[in-house]
């Protein structure tokens, strides 16, 4: 039996990264469905207080892990914006992750390749990654997979600085903006629906109805997105620097 070689699956420079990674966005996912299934089938608590029991007077609250219907809307809080809370975070963990081991790679690469050190090139995290990248590998300056990378960076410092705003004072960032109408299903503004000055429904591209919050609300895939956009910026860096090193 012969084995043909170029008939196996691509192994990628960072496979190890990208099985951890997706490991953690199944492991997010499991524990998110599992905490809204359980608010789903238990509910909240219904608390009786007495105000004028002679009278007949009760005030009645909703109250769920901490908090209460006179805090919060608790079933958007727990279907909604605790699970994209714990995607977010997990998103910036992915995204710390891919940005030490992308740098690392670069060296790896300056190792192989000669030429300025990788330290010395200007910037931090991922775009001291793509500055290194266009100087050895001009053609990749403006390829898309970086594109979508460098929209995760800004989403990124958008959430670590600005709690997943996605308006800078009353302007809508525009990279964040874009990743939300190309991907409504996976990113997508919080809050209430959002009304036009007629009073009219306004959609997203895939016909969901825009919301007109300030934030941004992770769904369930946006995290195996952001897994999959840095898998494929990988591979296009890596079949480039192989390409190079064997002309």
């Amino acid at each position: 039996m012969t084995l043909n070689l170029s008939r196996l699956p691509k192994i990628s420079a960072l496979n190890f990264t990208d099985q951890l990674m997706s490991s953690l966005v199944i492991q997010t996912e499991t524990v998110i469905g599992e905490e809204i299934n359980r608010f789903l089938q238990n509910g909240p608590e219904t608390i009786e207080i007495e105000i004028a029991k002679e009278e007949g007077i009760f005030q009645y609250i909703d109250y769920y892990c901490g908090l209460t219907d006179q805090d919060v809307m608790l079933n958007e809080a727990f279907t909604e914006y605790f699970p994209s809370l714990s995607r977010r975070s997990a998103f910036q963990t992915i995204y710390g992750v891919y940005e030490v081991e992308l740098q690392a790679l670069c060296q790896a690469y300056q190792s192989e390749l000669g030429g300025k050190k990788f330290d010395n090139f200007d910037g931090s995290g991922v775009v001291k990654v793509h500055n290194f990248i266009k100087k050895y590998f001009p053609n990749l300056e403006h390829n898309p997979e970086w594109k979508l990378v460098d929209k995760l960076r800004i989403l990124r410092n958008n959430c670590v600085h600005n709690n997943g705003c996605v308006y800078k004072k009353n302007k809508e960032i525009k990279e964040i903006a874009d990743l939300i109408e190309n991907n409504p299903n996976l990113f997508h503004h919080n809050g209430p629906k959002f009304l036009d000055q007629h009073g009219n429904e306004e959609f997203y591209n895939d016909g969901s109805p825009r919301r007109a919050g300030r934030f941004m609300i992770f769904e369930k895939g946006s995290l195996k997105f952001v897994v999959d956009t840095f898998k494929a910026y990988v591979e296009v860096l890596n079949h480039e620097y192989l390409s190079h090193k064997n002309t």
